[in-house]
């Protein structure tokens, strides 16, 4: 069953225009949108906050894996429990796209 889910997962992405998060990575929409702030800052702000920071793929991975805070305020961020080191590697690389990708 987790593999189907695995599997329906890469298939809506691959037919996506390469923007939309895996399923799995819904819990991090809960707190943070494209272009306002929720809970925590939107995507295009983290995206711009490491566009030329060297370690912001790994900076975005721990943060997403062990939580933070500090970093943007006083809320602070809790660990996604149900993320995968994979999802979150390819999540924050998804996340820094977006300093190339224009708004929509």
């Amino acid at each position: 069953m987790k593999l189907q889910f695995r599997i329906m997962a890469l298939i809506l992405m691959s037919i996506s225009d390469g923007r939309e998060a895996l399923a799995g990575e819904d819990s991090c929409r809960a707190c943070h949108a494209m272009d306002k702030t929720l809970a925590g800052p939107p995507f295009r702000a983290v995206a711009a906050r490491y566009k030329d920071d060297q370690l912001a793929i790994e900076k975005l991975k721990k943060s997403m894996l062990e939580g933070s805070s500090g970093k943007w305020g006083d809320m602070a961020m809790p660990p996604n429990q149900g993320l995968t080191q994979e999802e979150a590697e390819r999540f924050a690389h998804w996340v820094m796209s977006l300093n190339t990708t224009s708004a929509r």
